[in-house]
């Protein structure tokens, strides 16, 4: 498994040693041991750039591939080419060397993103739903989950992600709570889809043990959740957590509007604005994905609750 030190690696790690697999874990960046996930029993770890190194050796022995290491979307990397070489490329090369080594081709999972849909507001999807990415993120994320499909294996398109060890939107979101720097545009009332790293171990698990092959799966929490209830779960999970945090502040839309359009004009000056309107949409807009098909298909049923999942990032979070 690659990316096995991540957030969605670890839950998958432990989901899948639960069940009684050996799990060899592929890392780069730091040490498992750093994180308190040392090598044990059934577990082993490998470090490898998967984008250079010889990846045969690391697939050899294995009746399965969970493949979850990704270049993923950040604002400091614009070049296109580092997107493709280490999400396309890769994954080619990963797959290819499964293939190689007897890999059923259903057993090969890939985690690809909702990126792929182009929007992040104002969408409701379903795997039929077009695609049309909008940055090389994205579009690296597609290319990649055509080649798994056309080869037999399983791709499972992923939304907002988290639990121990995230560092990704989810964190960010938690960080201005604790610290008194978010602020409700408006009601907030519109639903989102999240998922929680136990729920997507659960999902890859599933997809690798039926050997799905040539199938496209979203995953979700089946729980869709509005920004304000999000904000108030956080909020409480840090009170929980020692870290009581000051009363949510309620802004209205019509005052936010201005400042969010202010920060979009200097953004397109190369100045960075918190408040953008591509931000402002993201919290005021329904987001949501259907898991119906995972759970027709796979039998998926979530094993976390929305509730317990915040709690548990937030603690991971706070003790970091």
């Amino acid at each position: 498994m690659t990316g096995g030190t991540g957030c969605v690696g670890r839950a998958t790690v432990a989901r899948l040693l639960a069940a009684g697999h050996a799990v060899r874990g592929v890392w780069r960046g730091r040490s498992p041991e750093s994180l308190g996930f040392a090598a044990a029993g059934a577990l082993e770890w490998v470090r490898a750039e998967l984008a250079v190194d010889d990846v045969a050796p690391l697939v050899k022995g294995c009746d399965a591939v969970v493949h979850l290491a990704a270049l993923v979307h950040r604002a400091e990397v614009h070049d296109p080419a580092a997107y493709r070489r280490e999400n396309l490329a890769t994954t080619e090369r990963l797959h290819g060397a499964a293939i190689a080594a007897g890999i059923q081709p259903g057993r090969f999972a890939f985690a690809s993103t909702v990126a792929v849909y182009g929007r992040d507001f104002d969408l409701h999807a379903d795997e039929s739903t077009p695609t049309q990415p909008r940055s090389p993120y994205g579009e690296s994320k597609l290319a990649a989950e055509r080649v798994v499909l056309e080869r037999g294996g399983v791709a499972l398109r992923l939304p907002i992600t988290h639990g121990p060890g995230d560092r990704g939107n989810f964190a960010t979101l938690v960080r201005a709570i604790e610290r008194g720097r978010f602020a409700l545009p408006g009601p907030c009332e519109e639903p989102r889809s999240l998922l929680s790293a136990a729920n997507a171990a659960h999902g890859f698990a599933l997809a690798i043990e039926q050997a799905a092959a040539a199938q496209l799966f979203l995953l979700t929490d089946d729980d869709d959740r509005s920004v304000r209830f999000l904000a108030r779960q956080i909020a409480a999970a840090l009170a929980e957590s020692g870290r009581p945090t000051t009363p949510l502040r309620e802004l209205p839309y019509a005052l936010v509007w201005p400042a969010a359009a202010l920060g979009s004009a200097l953004g397109r000056v190369g100045l960075r604005s918190p408040v953008t309107l591509a931000a402002l949409r993201k919290l005021t807009t329904p987001l949501t994905f259907s898991c119906k098909k995972a759970v027709r298909t796979l039998g998926y049923v979530p094993v976390e609750t929305f509730e317990v999942a915040v709690r548990k990032t937030v603690a991971s979070l706070v003790s970091a």
